[in-house]
């Protein structure tokens, strides 16, 4: 039996079991148009088309007193003015989480379908556009909280994914991960962790099996009443034909006061390419600002920048900015202009942007 269906099985049962104390719903509808020029980021710019999409959203809650659970429900209806350029997709996703509480501990399972355009993924994650494809992702997983001691607390996950394409110049595979987590909260203020996992890559054609062992120690603050920070850093190794150690890492510095709230992370890591059916080293740096101008309008500035390091890799590049205006009590509506760069591992550069205007319908039962 599949792991989705045994995490849909338990989370019926257990939720047909005990009462629901309460439960609640959500709806949101977003629909926009966008111009989207040079969506692949070719070095010679082909043109642009222009984009109508229709995002609805469904989520379902509940929770009682050991029980919560939650289901969810989306879809990207996608048109495209030129299709030689971006094809016309429908993107559905599913998702239900479901977890129990016990004193001094708790159990999460969940499960989800979710697809995507790898002209956005893969730039986002990696730095670099291939094809206009579809992604298909299929998860499962499971996570378990034991609070050892007050201040000590042991976190081991499970998760299940395989990952899919529509193209012939990306390989399926899939990806079982373990990790282990143990934290230590020194005081009110700070914690540490030390975090120990493991991970196996396997190609659905020829290509050899991946195997991935990490371990991390960091820490996690609230340096002052608006800065909090999280770092860590450690070692990575992967085996398959040639064995590779790595150095990784990260951090995550936040600052929130008034009107004013922004973000910076920066991470480098070990992670599943569809290209090669392998991990790869990539690096990011994301940065974000928003700014509530009035009661009801945001402006929001963000930065993202990846790299993939090896012959398939590329540095990309993303700035936004955007507009959110709160029009009536469930109306909101978006303005927003991106830049987009990329340059292969060849040394070849691409560019585009983006012009997107658009309409969101949101309803809480809450």
């Amino acid at each position: 039996m599949r792991p989705a269906n045994i995490a849909f099985r338990v989370a019926l049962l257990s939720f047909a079991s005990i009462g629901v104390a309460h439960a609640q719903h959500s709806v949101r509808v977003a629909t926009e148009i966008e111009r989207v020029e040079n969506p692949l980021l070719a070095p010679v710019n082909p043109g642009g088309a222009t984009v109508i999409r229709i995002s609805p959203s469904y989520i379902f809650e509940t929770e009682s007193d050991r029980i919560r659970s939650r289901f969810s429900m989306a879809a990207v209806l996608e048109r495209s003015s030129n299709t030689q350029l971006l094809a016309n997709r429908n993107y559905p996703s599913l998702g239900y989480t479901w977890g129990y509480t016990w004193p001094t501990a708790s159990l999460e399972l969940r499960a989800s379908l979710a697809e995507a355009a790898t002209r956005n993924t893969e730039l986002r994650d990696f730095g670099r556009v291939t094809v206009d494809s579809r992604e298909r992702t299929l998860a499962a997983g499971a996570t378990w909280n034991k609070e050892l001691t007050e201040r000590t607390r042991l976190t081991v996950g499970l998760e299940n994914h395989r990952v899919s394409y529509d193209s012939a110049l990306l390989q399926d595979y899939r990806e079982q991960e373990l990790t282990t987590r143990l934290s230590w909260e020194a005081t009110e203020r700070a914690t540490y962790f030390v975090e120990p996992g493991y991970a196996r890559l396997t190609p659905s054609g020829l290509s050899p099996e991946s195997t991935l062992n990490r371990w991390l120690v960091g820490a996690t603050g609230q340096l002052t009443p608006e800065w909090s920070l999280t770092a860590f850093a450690g070692q990575a190794r992967t085996g398959s034909a040639r064995k590779v150690s790595n150095n990784v890492g990260g951090l995550r510095l936040a600052y929130a006061e008034g009107r004013l709230t922004s973000e910076l992370e920066l991470a480098r890591d070990m992670e599943p390419v569809g290209t090669i059916a392998a991990y790869a080293r990539t690096e990011t740096a994301r940065a974000r600002v928003a700014y509530q101008l009035t009661e009801s309008a945001t402006v929001t500035a963000s930065m993202a920048k990846s790299r993939t390091v090896g012959t398939t890799g590329g540095i990309g590049s993303v700035f936004a900015l955007s507009l959110e205006n709160q029009l009536a009590e469930n109306w909101m509506s978006m303005l927003g202009v991106e830049d987009r760069k990329s340059k292969d591992a060849l040394g070849l550069v691409g560019k585009g942007w983006a012009v997107r205007a658009g309409l969101v319908y949101l309803f809480s039962s809450r």
